[in-house]
């Protein structure tokens, strides 16, 4: 394949993608070892919607992921087209309760917000935003890279609890 082609198919697959795409996996798609290669077509598409100024912007959304992301300025205008996740009052004080104290055990926020977390969390990993693995007679949770996609955070626990907090002021 040629650069345009490349091009091309990393562009078409970051827009049909329902999560962001690892440099690995894009790497694959254009059927090339050569990080350097992918990330300088990465960049001219980046430079690209950016110029634009679109609808559309092409990030990094953690460590050597990417994904095409609608700019904020559009959301309120496509209210009715764009597909809800649609979550209670309950389950989004779970998410939030996960996402700040990550890895925490399913136990601890069950003592703390009360046994109907435990419909919460199932929800919520059904949703793919959290991460449940068994952990003695509890499991830990923790968020997903949907999570963080989804919400607009980097995939980093550390990073995902300052973002809150300063969300938060």
């Amino acid at each position: 394949m040629g650069i345009k082609q490349d091009r091309a198919t990393i562009e078409a697959a970051l827009y049909a993608a329902d999560r962001p795409l690892t440099l690995a996996e894009i790497k694959k798609l254009v059927g090339t070892s050569s990080e350097t290669y992918v990330r300088k077509i990465i960049e001219d598409l980046k430079r690209e919607y950016s110029k634009k100024g679109g609808p559309l912007n092409l990030v990094e959304t953690g460590k050597d992921t990417f994904t095409l992301r609608l700019n904020e300025e559009y959301i309120p205008k496509l209210e009715g087209v764009i597909p809800k996740i649609r979550l209670t009052r309950g389950a989004i004080k779970t998410l939030a309760m996960i996402a700040y104290n990550q890895n925490i055990s399913q136990a601890k926020i069950a003592e703390i917000r009360g046994n109907r977390v435990y419909d919460h969390i199932r929800q919520l990993v059904s949703l793919g935003f959290v991460e449940s693995r068994p952990f003695g007679r509890t499991r830990m949770l923790r968020t997903t890279k949907k999570f963080a996609s989804y919400f607009g955070f980097e995939d980093d626990m550390d990073k995902i609890r300052e973002e809150i907090q300063n969300r938060l002021r």
